[in-house]
């Protein structure tokens, strides 16, 4: 399938099936009075945040040609330590339904990933992970299937060696491949249901020629789902790189479902990927609520909301909503 990242349909339409199994009650109530306030955009929310993106580590063992993270110098804490996630964790495990573990990194790079994946599991907390999965092998074949990882995202950007390395620079292409081979092979021996193994495949130009050898390869293996993402990292020829539509969505999900928090605790409205961000708070140091009806959020809702324009602020100038073109937004703040 071929997945469109910031449509709301297609993000439950891909996610759907892992995480119908972790709802109980009080979760599905929450999600129901979020939608509620989503479609009548509400700028003070009664819900909480019920889809988490937690990065565990922002370094990365490759050197991707569009990525920053291996060369970006930040005062930003790179690792996320194990007794931080579990003291997360506990805030925000009566909401939520999904915690997916990485963003600016790669997430095996922590030593401690297996661990905090069965710690959010056995909290009923559907989990995943997308990775470049160089760092996986044999040995770890039990502490992945141990952890109860609801779904598995390991990048396959080419099947040649030459084509994979063009962009997944110090990337080896068969430590991806055998490493899907070993998950498969111990799932259907050990018949498991977890982890959902979801290829995802960017469509660079370079490896176009090449997409028939990977899906085949992937369908040998019969692993449980492929994603051909849009290319829009700029790698490709200006011709046929995709750019994000602008205003795809009448009004921002992740301000009303979704809460992303870096390795130091500090929070964010989406998955952006710049390090030194402006954070709306810190979950080690507030709780959820406090964080998810402050004046940060708040003034991000507003935006989508009728009225005049809003007045300047200059604590709010840096506000990563104002400058967002993926969503339409019906107010401005006005000019100092």
């Amino acid at each position: 399938m071929l997945l469109k990242s910031n449509k709301l349909e297609s993000n439950i339409y891909r996610h759907f099936n892992s995480l119908i199994y972790f709802l109980n009650m009080q979760k599905l109530r929450n999600i129901t009075i979020a939608i509620f306030e989503l479609l009548t955009r509400r700028i003070t929310c009664t819900s909480k945040p019920f889809i988490f993106r937690i990065d565990p580590c922002s370094l990365c063992n490759l050197r991707c040609v569009s990525c920053s993270s291996h060369k970006a110098i930040t005062q930003e804490k790179r690792v996320m330590e194990f007794n931080d996630f579990t003291s997360i964790i506990d805030k925000i495990k009566k909401y939520a339904i999904r915690v997916s573990l990485y963003d600016m990194g790669e997430p095996l790079v922590n030593k401690n990933i297996y661990k905090m994946i069965k710690y959010a599991s056995e909290r009923k907390i559907s989990t995943l992970i997308s990775t470049n999965f160089n760092l996986f092998n044999e040995e770890q074949i039990d502490d992945l299937f141990n952890s109860k990882l609801t779904v598995l995202e390991p990048c396959l950007d080419g099947f040649t060696q030459e084509s994979y390395a063009k962009y997944r620079v110090k990337g080896q292409v068969d430590l991806v491949k055998r490493g899907i081979q070993l998950v498969m092979d111990h799932k259907r021996k050990t018949k498991s249901r977890y982890p959902i193994v979801n290829v995802q495949v960017v469509l660079f130009d370079h490896i176009k020629h090449e997409l028939g050898d990977i899906e085949s390869f992937l369908k040998h293996n019969k692993v449980d789902q492929i994603t051909y993402r849009e290319e829009n990292l700029g790698f490709n020829s200006p011709e046929t790189t995709i750019v994000n539509r602008k205003g795809i969505n009448r009004v921002c999900f992740w301000l009303y479902v979704g809460m992303m928090i870096r390795p130091d605790g500090n929070v964010y409205p989406c998955d952006g990927r710049n390090f030194n961000r402006f954070s709306y708070g810190s979950i080690l140091k507030q709780d959820i609520a406090e964080i998810w009806n402050n004046k940060y959020f708040r003034f991000s809702r507003s935006l989508f909301t009728n009225g005049p324009d809003l007045d300047y602020d200059e604590e709010m100038r840096n506000i990563p909503c104002l400058s967002c073109e993926d969503f339409i937004k019906r107010r401005k703040m006005l000019l100092k």
